[in-house]
């Protein structure tokens, strides 16, 4: 597995960062993720340090050059995905690009800050993150490709809107003053 490297600023997609659950039917639990690039994010070094990672990857692997030969490269799976493949919402980037980093030991999770996160409620699909991850070739049952190990995750900005369309429940519901209401000012508080 090569070098950690820092992804650019992405959305994410799909969190599974605090219990792990199989990809496909059967399999291994891992924790993962998608994590999606506009056309801005793909101009930033960051952007350019993964694509060289993976070239460094194959070749590592396969043999020097094997990264740049098309007839090797159209029997490889990429690690970067067209986010037009996908019909989820916020997928609808225009040239957009996603990455779906894996681990089976959980990754660190931090805020923009660094402070560790704790509790699953505090991240969710929408979130602008970005992550380390490790390229790794792959060849099994006749697949064969770079895929990215997820090492660790930070949450750069929690103020945009969700992918799952989920609201926070102070926006589902208007004040409710009815019989019953609980309401306390602060002057009752019992202590």
């Amino acid at each position: 597995m090569s070098a950690s490297v820092r992804t650019p600023i992405g959305i994410l997609s799909f969190p599974n960062l605090f219990s792990p659950r199989p990809r496909a039917p059967g399999g291994e639990p891992v924790y993962q993720c998608s994590i999606l690039f506009d056309e801005s994010a793909q101009k930033d070094p960051a952007y350019d340090a993964l694509k060289r990672a993976v070239r460094e990857e194959i070749d590592d692997k396969n043999g020097p050059g094997k990264s740049r030969d098309p007839k090797f490269m159209a029997g490889v799976r990429s690690p970067f995905r067209p986010t037009s493949e996908k019909q989820y919402s916020g997928y609808d980037i225009p040239n957009g690009i996603f990455i779906s980093p894996w681990t089976k030991s959980k990754p660190g999770l931090v805020d923009a800050v660094r402070n560790e996160i704790l509790v699953p409620e505090d991240i969710w699909p929408g979130q602008l993150v970005r992550a380390t991850v490790s390229p790794f070739w792959y060849n099994t049952s006749g697949n064969r490709g770079v895929s990215f190990a997820l090492n660790n995750l930070q949450v750069c900005r929690a103020d945009g809107p969700r992918l799952d369309g989920r609201k926070a429940a102070k926006e589902d519901f208007p004040d409710y003053d009815g019989p019953g209401a609980m309401v306390t000012a602060d002057d009752e508080l019992p202590f």
